[in-house]
């Protein structure tokens, strides 16, 4: 792990895709059998480009036909489904090792937790939920909560808010550009992981000031200097 400053945070914002749950690789096998499925020859490359943005979107961009066209529907309905089947496989084992403890660990040292994520509010807490940790927040927000989603620093204020904790007591944990640009529109501090789907380079590039390595550098990370409990 490599951090510029010791801080510490009441509230922590986390990303859910490839921050607290190893989801990318099913996200791309799921969006290609799909793709394949409706006649498509998709790309690998494109497809693990679109992770960690919202579904409509992706499928929108990945078909080249608008958001609201039927076969984009029946895209996003056909992975929606292929998903369920792999969360209710996988369960708590989508989790990335430390993650359950971890999260425990911060919010016994006082601090409260969020998640703000592209997938939607429902989609979140089902994930969320079938993991197994969905009672270690306080707050939980989806491209669909607010006007704009990530990287516009909607979601995060919207979550900070929820929590009762002004942005500059926020941190941001996440694995994506788009986590790292979130935050700092939103006047939030920020925390990269590397085990995700940008690299501590790209990260950096976004301007993540500390980059964790695995989630236990997380822990760190926000624990530096204890907190009272809230």
């Amino acid at each position: 792990m490599t951090t510029s400053r010791p801080t510490a945070f009441r509230g922590v914002v986390f990303d859910l895709d490839g921050t607290l749950a190893d989801t990318p690789g099913a996200i791309v096998a799921i969006t290609l059998k799909v793709l394949t499925a409706l006649g498509c020859e998709p790309d690998e490359a494109a497809v693990r480009a679109t992770v960690g943005k919202p579904l409509d979107r992706n499928f929108s961009q990945l078909l080249g036909l608008p958001a609201d066209h039927p076969r984009v529907a029946e895209a996003m309905a056909a992975y929606r489904s292929g998903f369920g089947v792999h969360l209710e496989e996988q369960r708590e084992r989508m989790l990335y090792p430390g993650v359950a403890e971890g999260l425990t660990k911060l919010r016994e040292a006082g601090h409260l937790l969020a998640v703000a994520t592209s997938k939607t509010h429902e989609a979140a807490v089902r994930t969320l939920r079938a993991t197994g940790i969905l009672d270690r927040f306080d707050a939980v927000a989806g491209h669909d909560s607010v006007g704009r989603g990530k990287p516009a620093p909607d979601m995060a204020l919207h979550v900070a808010e929820a929590l009762g904790v002004p942005a500059g007591e926020c941190v941001v944990v996440g694995d994506a550009t788009g986590d790292i640009e979130m935050a700092k529109a939103a006047g939030m501090a920020t925390i990269g992981v590397s085990y995700g789907v940008a690299t501590a380079a790209e990260l950096t590039a976004a301007g993540a000031t500390t980059i964790a390595d695995s989630f236990d550098d997380v822990v760190s990370a926000v624990t530096q200097v204890s907190l009272p409990r809230l």
